[in-house]
């Protein structure tokens, strides 16, 4: 069942339309479509090998496919070239990775300050935007992110995700590396964010009790993606 409020239509932040790809000569996507608001949050669910990270990969331009328009913020990224792929990446994207993939020799303020410097930020707004997002997320001040626990290491990830103020954010198995209590707190975080920043979200998940929370839960078969319904087993 949708949880998305009644009212004028947002503007879609993700657009795919008719997708196709093929891996080693197997259809990977079959005319898939999808579309993403501001202020929504999707969930794609599906089996390993389906191509749900593939559909990320695509949707970052780290791959191209064989037909079909992906356009992000109305920017058709099949059509950029590197540099103005990268460019879109940096402005318009942010991405939380199963594991975070966060520098473990850097601080977490650096880790995040990083990514809004390599966008052109300049070094001080930079700096402080990245100690507000962090002091808002609940992370602790330590000299390197290996002094952090899992969920610690993911809301810092969601920071990093944030700092250049994303119109989408993409997450993949953002919880899959959590204990339960870690994953239900970092689910929340991110579900929370589409309404609060007014961005679109896209999560692929294994579980099901994070997909439950999400506006629009679809499932990854034979290369489409299939609306889901899934009983909602978590509380605010």
């Amino acid at each position: 069942m949708s949880k998305s409020d009644t009212g004028p239509a947002p503007t879609p932040v993700l657009e795919i339309q008719d997708l196709h790809y093929e891996i080693r000569n197997r259809p990977l996507f079959k005319g898939l479509d999808l579309s993403v608001s501001a202020g929504e949050s999707v969930a794609i669910t599906g089996p390993s090998g389906s191509g749900k990270s593939t559909l990320l990969s695509s949707i970052l331009g780290l791959i191209k496919p064989s037909g079909g328009t992906i356009r992000v913020a109305a920017k058709e990224v099949t059509k950029l070239r590197r540099a103005q792929v990268a460019k879109l990446r940096s402005e318009t994207i942010g991405t939380v990775f199963q594991f975070g993939e966060l520098l473990p020799e850097l601080s977490p303020l650096d880790n995040v300050a990083l990514a809004a410097l390599l966008s052109r930020s300049d070094r001080v707004g930079g700096y402080r935007r990245a100690q507000e997002l962090l002091d808002e997320l609940g992370v602790p001040r330590t000299a390197t992110t290996e002094e952090l626990s899992g969920g610690e290491h993911q809301r810092t990830a969601v920071a990093r995700a944030l700092i250049n103020s994303p119109q989408l954010v993409l997450a993949d198995e953002p919880t899959g590396a959590l204990d339960f209590e870690a994953s239900a707190r970092t689910a929340k975080l991110l579900f929370g964010l589409p309404r609060k920043r007014q961005c679109g979200l896209l999560v692929v998940t294994h579980d099901m009790r994070v997909a439950a929370r999400a506006d629009k839960v679809l499932n990854l078969q034979a290369g489409v993606l299939v609306p889901t319904e899934i009983q909602e087993t978590v509380t605010a």
